[in-house]
């Protein structure tokens, strides 16, 4: 028992309609006013109108009631109050300023499989006489929201919360980013130290390269300046990324092959693999760039934040 799956999150930002015209020009679809899904029709993410930019809530399925009640439990443990209303637990982590909650929910369905990839590689031909069937590709909308990365004050009192809610630590480096998993994903949340609250950056899954690659310069075409970092492959998830910026200031990764852990204790023994500073960023591909550790709105953030208080 315990937690399965993303089911979405709730932003707030100052230009919603901004946010929106970007959303349906990656192709994503507006299930209901201010909502937004991929073509698997996965996790939600509700747009709101908001002074600044801000990460406000994050839902997430459980099992059944029984793991909300246990998710419940630890947090009282923990000394945070969480309540259970109407079956949904909810709490807030008073370091991210974002509301977590908890609910049952049915299983995630069954992503059904991309068409057959024809790539040749070294002793294996497996196309002859033709061109790759990627060069012929277009612009697609992504399949659906696969994780987000919140940056936190104090990064490992959220991540206590989110153990505490039933999610799983895929890889961490105490203290300077954690990445953790509510499915088979390597990681549904991430967590980077941050001087105020932030949504850092969220993550739309795609069948493959080409599909990074073909949506992201759809983009990019349109505005140059949407480019952020990327192409290239992380370390830890293994994935492919390309970042781009959205209208309201956080980053949108298009990224593909994901490491998928559905066995804990094989992850442990064989596939959780050491790593230092030279593998946070990536494995391959463009250094990273300043901005992605301080956005260009930092100041902003911090003092809408100050303001708050």
């Amino acid at each position: 028992m315990g937690l399965h799956r993303l089911l979405g999150m709730r932003i707030g930002v100052p230009a919603p309609d901004a946010l929106g015209a970007f959303y349906t020009e990656l192709g994503l679809g507006e299930t209901t006013s201010g909502t937004w899904a991929g073509t698997d029709a996965g996790p939600l993410v509700s747009v709101e109108q908001y002074p600044f930019r801000r990460l406000l809530e994050v839902s997430l399925g459980a099992d059944d009631d029984r793991s909300v009640e246990q998710a419940a439990a630890r947090l009282t443990d923990l000394g945070l109050a969480a309540g259970i209303d109407d079956g949904v637990l909810s709490v807030v982590d008073p370091h991210s300023q974002v509301t977590f909650r908890v609910r049952a929910a049915d299983p995630v369905a069954t992503q059904a499989p991309p068409s057959s990839i024809t790539d040749n590689a070294p002793g294996r031909i497996v196309r002859r006489n033709a061109r790759a069937t990627g060069v012929f590709g277009t612009p697609r909308p992504p399949r659906r929201l696969g994780h987000l990365v919140i940056g936190s004050p104090d990064l490992d009192a959220t991540r206590d919360l989110l153990v505490a809610l039933g999610c799983k630590v895929s890889d961490e480096m105490p203290g300077i980013i954690a990445f953790l998993r509510c499915s088979t994903d390597h990681h549904n949340i991430g967590l980077v130290g941050s001087p105020v609250p932030m949504l850092q950056h969220y993550s739309w899954e795609c069948d493959d390269i080409d599909h990074v690659g073909h949506a992201a310069t759809a983009l990019l075409r349109a505005d140059p300046a949407r480019q952020a970092w990327g192409f290239g492959r992380h370390f830890i998830g293994s994935n492919h990324y390309w970042y781009l910026r959205d209208p309201a200031g956080s980053f949108l990764e298009l990224f593909s092959d994901m490491d998928v852990i559905d066995d804990d204790e094989a992850w442990e023994r064989e596939g959780r693999t050491p790593f230092g500073f030279e593998h946070v960023a990536n494995s391959w591909g463009p250094a990273i760039p300043a901005e992605f550790i301080a956005p260009v709105d930092l100041p902003e953030l911090q003092a809408a934040w100050a303001a708050r208080r």
